[in-house]
């Protein structure tokens, strides 16, 4: 991004603030302070940390299924979905 680019971001915020700064600005004029996360105890936590910013999923225990790779099975899944919707949907041909 140029400087130019950049003001020119930033004369359009003047007029038209982000919402969620607005926002932000509304519960800090009613007291509200962000919390502030704790730093890392030691070097290994802090190198295990993800950098400030990052949304970070926990970990769950639903796997995702393999990829299919072959293009013929996913064209024979293709046609079984079309023929399920056609036959759904009464438009069976």
């Amino acid at each position: 991004m140029t400087l130019a680019e950049a003001g020119e971001i930033f004369r359009y915020w003047e007029d038209n603030p982000p919402s969620h700064l607005v926002l932000q600005t509304i519960a800090r004029l009613l007291g509200w302070q962000p919390s502030r996360p704790s730093p890392p105890a030691s070097l290994p936590d802090l190198a295990a940390a993800p950098p400030p910013g990052l949304a970070v999923a926990p970990p769950t225990d639903i796997a995702m299924p393999p990829p299919i790779l072959d293009p013929a099975t996913l064209r024979a899944r293709n046609r079984a979905r079309a023929q399920e919707t056609a036959h759904r949907t009464g438009n069976i041909s």
